[in-house]
């Protein structure tokens, strides 16, 4: 596979060409899930409602791929440092392996169990369950190639082939904006199919993804694949990512539980939530682009015991992630009510969405050193420590929640969520500069 020499050259150049292609394709999804939101906005609170309930479980598939994708990522980026292409395609071959048999059981447990899973959450309106049931189901047919996609996203962006991905997703998420509102309302022959047109909106855009990235690396994908499957590899992957995987099911079920306490304020606060969620996935994916570059960055310099270039390119993604930070949170607190009226008409719904918004702002740079962070944890091989720093503060958030919530209302909820993501952002970035630190000292010692 085409790969990018990242144990030389400038390093903020180096991280900017593997890193523009990431943010820009996030920026695109983000473009696609607001758009997707205004669209979804038309039919009513109540669609909305809907697809962020049902939302919260496809979350589950993101949090069971980083079973296969964290480990993935991270040993063919090291291996490939330590000089070792043969191991770089065994790990290629293991990881979409694992992740079309994880993607099955998911599908499985999803449509076994969706009625039991909308019917937590407790929600009257049955106009709102049947269309949670709908959006789940309709999701289920295009979810494996999410699975697929998101694996060998992975792996392209550790041999730093970060322009093919891009190029890829751009093309599927622009496809998914044409079609959304074809399916959603229909035109011509083709009827109006609701939520369930939003669903098949996303399948059809992931499947284009996937079948481009195939197009463009099928000879590679045929060396990989010559490779022996070592079951050895695949127990590797798995207990790599399981501490990922984990943190984000507990993430994910915690979410549950503060839908549910947010729920009990009225079906137009959660409303408010998820567009809220949508406008606030700018920060995440954004930074999540620098993510993905500094793991890739770290990871072959760590497999090539290069420290030096670890600490300097940590130290130049804080100041990105540090001013980028700084700039969403002006906007959040100056700007919110604007952009709720971009998605919604409900009066109540766009005064409930100002408050979430100014509440998340002044956690929004510590979100971002928080996601950088992580990124930098994996990039060197350890994935138990952020895991256990990002399942603790969001457990809290269920109490702090309650608690603050008691006093403040549903203010309570939102400084609750912008209390831990300070926390985590702060323990986490100061953590990995001891880390790097050691891996100094141990350089040292053994040199």
């Amino acid at each position: 596979m085409q790969k990018m020499d990242m144990l030389k050259g400038d390093i903020r150049e180096t991280l900017i060409q593997l890193a523009w292609p990431i943010i820009l394709t996030n920026l695109i999804q983000t473009a696609l899930g607001i758009i997707d939101m205004i669209w979804i906005g038309r039919l009513g609170y109540e669609a909305v409602t809907a697809i962020g309930t049902a939302s919260i479980f496809i979350n589950f598939a993101f949090a069971l791929s980083m079973l296969i994708v964290t480990g993935s990522g991270v040993r063919v980026a090291q291996t490939l440092g330590e000089g070792n292409e043969k191991e770089s395609r065994s790990y290629v071959k293991t990881g979409l392996i694992l992740s079309v048999i994880v993607g099955v059981v998911y599908i499985f447990i999803m449509l076994v169990f969706q009625t039991p899973l909308i019917n937590f959450f407790n929600i009257e309106e049955i106009n709102i369950v049947n269309q949670s049931k709908s959006y789940l189901t309709h999701s289920m047919y295009g979810i494996l190639f999410f699975f697929i996609v998101t694996t060998y996203i992975s792996i392209l962006t550790s041999y730093g082939n970060t322009k093919l991905t891009f190029r890829a997703n751009a093309i599927g998420l622009i496809l998914n904006i044409v079609l959304d509102p074809i399916l959603i309302f229909g035109i011509g022959p083709i009827p109006a199919m609701g939520v369930a047109g939003a669903a098949w909106a996303t399948n059809i855009a992931r499947l284009v993804i996937l079948l481009v990235l195939v197009r463009k690396t099928y000879k590679d994908l045929i060396l990989s694949f010559k490779e022996r499957f070592e079951i050895d590899k695949a127990f590797e992957l798995i207990k790599m990512g399981f501490p990922v995987s984990a943190q984000r099911f507990i993430f994910n079920f915690v979410s549950m539980f503060m839908a549910r306490i947010v729920v009990g304020f009225g079906t137009d606060v959660m409303a408010a939530q998820r567009i809220g969620i949508q406008i606030e996935s700018i920060t995440y994916v954004t930074i999540g682009g620098l993510q993905g570059a500094i793991s890739a960055f770290i990871g072959q310099n760590f497999g090539n015991k290069n420290v030096d270039r670890i600490d300097r390119a940590y130290r130049t993604s804080l100041k990105l992630v540090t001013i980028f930070g700084l700039f969403v949170t002006i906007g959040f607190i100056f700007f919110s009510r604007p952009m709720f009226r971009m998605f919604i008409e409900d009066l109540n719904v766009i005064d409930h969405g100002e408050v979430y918004m100014k509440a998340l702002a002044f956690s929004q740079v510590f979100m971002g050193l928080e996601i950088l962070s992580v990124g930098a944890y994996h990039g060197i091989g350890k994935t138990n420590f952020p895991s256990i720093i990002a399942t603790v503060f969001t457990v809290l958030r269920l109490p702090m929640a309650l608690i603050l919530s008691h006093y403040l209302g549903v203010v309570g909820v939102w400084w609750s969520i912008s209390l831990s993501s300070i926390l985590k952002g702060v323990i986490l970035t100061f953590g990995f500069i001891i880390n790097i630190k050691r891996l100094e000292m141990n350089v040292v010692k053994y040199t």
